[in-house]
């Protein structure tokens, strides 16, 4: 019975290690415009986008800095969400390391 009940626990371990660190590493990565400046509201004053906008001047449709805005003003991920889930993946990954 011990047997199986640590059997359990490590493949729940396992499993809880992949879920958190799929989910810290795209949600992470799906934050970066954010965290860059690139919100719902536009781009934050001061941020690393705003340094890029000015540096560039007419932003042009469909290139880089577009895109990054409209990921930024269109997607939950364009919010505080992303860093949170990722924070949230990241603590799955501390508690399966724990479980194991």
């Amino acid at each position: 019975k011990q047997w199986y009940q640590r059997r359990v626990a490590i493949t729940a371990g396992v499993l809880s290690l992949i879920a958190g660190a799929a989910g810290a590493a795209t949600s992470g990565l799906a934050a970066v415009p954010f965290m860059a400046g690139f919100t719902s509201g536009g781009v934050v004053a001061g941020s690393l986008a705003a340094g890029a906008q000015a540096a560039i001047g007419n932003v042009a449709a469909g290139g880089v800095f577009a895109t990054l805005q409209t990921i930024g003003a269109t997607t939950v991920l364009g919010t505080v969400a992303g860093p949170v889930i990722a924070v949230v993946g990241t603590a799955a990954c501390v508690a399966a390391v724990i479980i194991l």
